[in-house]
């Protein structure tokens, strides 16, 4: 929705994942050092997919923002006029998405 560009951090694990699919090259569809690569390149793939960090969706900062933005805005006015406190009824009450 906002259109966030993410800048691609390399990782420490980039060099040798990039060197074992080298080797993989190198050795052909054929051999045990091919099946022996392939098992190291799903270890450090995982590996990889380990080290990165979940993030908050952007659409969830919006709806909290925009919920903060509401009960100000009930409570400026309970401030100069009476009114019972209906303030958090108004809440929108979502999960947060975590990516």
């Amino acid at each position: 929705m906002l259109g966030f560009r993410r800048r691609r951090k390399h990782s420490v694990l980039d060099e040798p994942i990039g060197n074992i699919l080298t080797r993989m090259n190198e050795a052909g569809m054929d051999g045990q050092k091919y099946n022996e690569c392939i098992d190291r390149l799903d270890r450090l793939m995982e590996m990889k997919a380990d080290e990165r960090r979940s993030r908050i969706d952007p659409n969830t900062v919006i709806i909290v923002l925009g919920n903060l933005l509401g009960i100000l805005v009930i409570v400026a006015y309970e401030q100069k006029h009476v009114m019972v406190s209906r303030a958090l009824g108004f809440v929108n009450r979502t999960e947060p998405r975590i990516k």
